[in-house]
């Protein structure tokens, strides 16, 4: 099952998919800075993790990558705020209830 497949699978529509695929993406190569090599299998496993979540910490991130991790159109992002934005978000996904 392809990442995409494991997150519409959820309940994710086209946008919410696209959306977490590329916060995803671009955290874990300017964040996380995985190499060439590993990047795949870091996607896989990063998919992996939110689609193991209870729902409505699922719904939560998506909510908060939605509004805040991308910026409204003609605002541009310094890398502290790229950072800031990201790690907010995982923080959603990833802070113990």
């Amino acid at each position: 099952m392809t990442r995409l497949e494991k997150l519409q699978k959820i309940g994710l529509n086209s946008d919410e998919t696209a959306k977490l695929l590329i916060y995803s993406d671009q955290g874990l190569r300017w964040i996380k800075n995985t190499n060439g090599l590993n990047h795949q299998k870091e996607m896989d496993k990063f998919i992996d993790n939110v689609v193991s979540k209870p729902r409505k910490k699922i719904k939560d991130f998506v909510a908060f990558v939605k509004d805040n991790y991308f910026s409204p159109e003609g605002v541009e992002v310094d890398n502290e705020d790229f950072i800031r934005r990201w790690n907010g978000a995982y923080e959603v996904l990833n802070v113990q209830d």
